[in-house]
């Protein structure tokens, strides 16, 4: 290697180097997600539990339910559209809106369960 190819790469950043705007760019990255995770983490906390007892889902309810093909019927037409559930938890009624999305998986995946009321 010539001497003017030494001092070339001295002053110039090497290909790969990590910049502080980068390091920063990742830290604003890694908040954005964490935010999400908490979000997310936040839905399922009031989503539907273990021992919850679904009393309404969307239009099925406990007077007109036959078997879970209602409610499978109900969520292949409610694709993308928020669902009313009614469940009772620990004796006090919960309404909460899911709304079936489309997964990579088989079937539709309620997801977005919005906590509406206690």
């Amino acid at each position: 290697m010539s001497e003017g190819e030494a001092r070339q790469g001295e002053g110039s950043p090497q290909a790969g180097a990590v910049t502080v705007s980068d390091i920063q760019e990742l830290i604003r990255r890694k908040e954005e997600i964490e935010a999400q995770i908490k979000a997310n983490y936040d839905v399922l906390e009031s989503g539907l539990q273990v021992d919850d007892e679904i009393v309404e889902f969307g239009s099925v309810n406990t007077q007109n339910f036959q078997s879970l093909h209602n409610i499978s019927n109900v969520v292949q037409h409610s694709e993308g559209k928020p669902l009313n559930v009614t469940v009772i938890r620990r004796g006090e009624k919960h309404q909460l809106r899911l709304v079936p999305t489309r997964w990579a998986g088989k079937g539709l995946l309620g997801c977005n369960i919005i906590p509406l009321q206690r």
